[in-house]
């Protein structure tokens, strides 16, 4: 499947990529739309990412699309070779994603402590939006192809934006900016996992769990929601990548 992608989007590297709107933060709106295109495998590994295609796609100048693959590049999404340009690069075996989940890991469990302490209304208020969202999505993936992938994605965005608002929650900017760099590969396992989301219902539980705690404000009981949470996602990713 994977090969398919690279030889799909291999002469010019935009996929299905959609023109950027005019607004603040051109790079940074540039950067996403080119990581979904990864994330969600549009763009293969190995596939070359051509500065003008993409610029042409996207309806930028070349120097946003530059600035983002160069930011993308610290993400171990992107390769690039002097004199050859910019490729997506290939996926982490499981070992390597063993290793960058610890890492997320590490991070994320020390996100958690701290939003419990705060126990923060607005908080709190925005995690169980987005547990709503999520089940909402997982009442939809067994659906027909077209719905299903279209839940997946809704269900995923959830899920991401859950443990983003933990991240935002603690309080402490430099977590959440570590966190980010290691974020778009986490992400890029979970949508191009060919067997699709098979832990909805463990993965919505343990969110409630873990906002249960952070509304009461036990940060030993979120710390060890969230531990327990990451420990079963890599076993899933793992599975996924051998």
């Amino acid at each position: 499947m994977r090969a398919r992608h690279a030889e799909r989007t291999e002469a010019s590297g935009v996929g299905a990529a959609r023109p950027i709107p005019r607004r603040n933060g051109l790079r940074e709106e540039v950067y996403e739309a080119i990581l979904e295109l990864i994330v969600q495998d549009v763009i293969g590994e190995g596939s070359a990412l051509r500065v003008e295609a993409l610029a042409q796609r996207l309806d930028v100048s070349p120097t946003p699309v530059r600035e983002a693959l160069v930011q993308l590049e610290a993400t171990g999404l992107v390769d690039h070779v002097a004199n050859k340009g910019f490729t997506v690069a290939r996926h982490p075996d499981a070992a390597e994603l063993a290793e960058l989940m610890d890492a997320r890991a590490v991070l994320e469990v020390a996100a958690v402590r701290r939003a419990a302490l705060a126990a923060d209304s607005e908080l709190i208020d925005q995690l169980a939006d987005l547990l709503t969202l999520q089940e909402r999505a997982a009442a939809r993936l067994p659906s027909d192809d077209n719905r299903a992938r279209r839940a997946q994605s809704e269900y995923l965005a959830a899920d991401h934006a859950f443990h983003d608002a933990i991240f935002a929650g603690s309080r402490n900017r430099h977590l959440a900016r570590l966190a980010h760099t290691l974020d778009a590969q986490s992400q890029r396992a979970r949508q191009s996992s060919r067997r699709g989301v098979r832990d909805a219902a463990e993965a919505i539980a343990e969110h409630h769990a873990i906002l249960d705690a952070i509304r009461s404000g036990d940060a030993d009981a979120a710390e060890e929601a969230m531990t327990g949470h990451l420990r079963r996602v890599l076993e899933h990713a793992v599975t996924d990548a051998d």
